[in-house]
């Protein structure tokens, strides 16, 4: 294929925009599949059944042309996820107790951090 000098870049920005919706593709799917993998993940090793482990979800907190962005949170019992990860003294609370630091299990920092490597190692491989 013969390009003349006055189209080159007309041709290198072409190619640099399918690259990058491409990109921008690929980084969608997989931001939305490692949040979906997080979040189930995090049903499972939740340390109280009920509300609090089925409570566990992700959506799209911002779409764009180069930011894709989802978010894990606790859809039941969000002030709760504050309380299993900081241990704090046990206390009264609208009829409970607060979790103490033997309830303490570190499991969402667990998560979170084997799941942004396995984001980062993802990216890395499709990109």
């Amino acid at each position: 294929m013969r390009i003349r000098p006055e189209q080159l870049e007309r041709e290198v920005l072409r190619i640099l925009k399918e690259y990058g919706d491409d990109a921008n593709e690929k980084l969608g799917v997989i931001t939305k599949d490692v949040a979906r993998q997080a979040s189930s993940a995090l049903k499972g090793s939740a340390p109280s059944g009920g509300n609090y482990a089925r409570g566990w979800s992700h959506k799209a907190v911002k779409r764009g042309v180069l930011h894709q962005s989802e978010v894990v949170y606790n859809r039941t019992a969000a002030q709760l996820t504050h309380l299993l990860e900081k241990p704090h003294a046990t206390g009264r609370y609208r009829g409970g107790h607060y979790p103490s630091k033997k309830d303490y299990t570190g499991n969402i920092a667990r998560v979170e951090e084997e799941f942004v490597t396995k984001y980062l190692n993802e990216v890395m491989a499709k990109l």
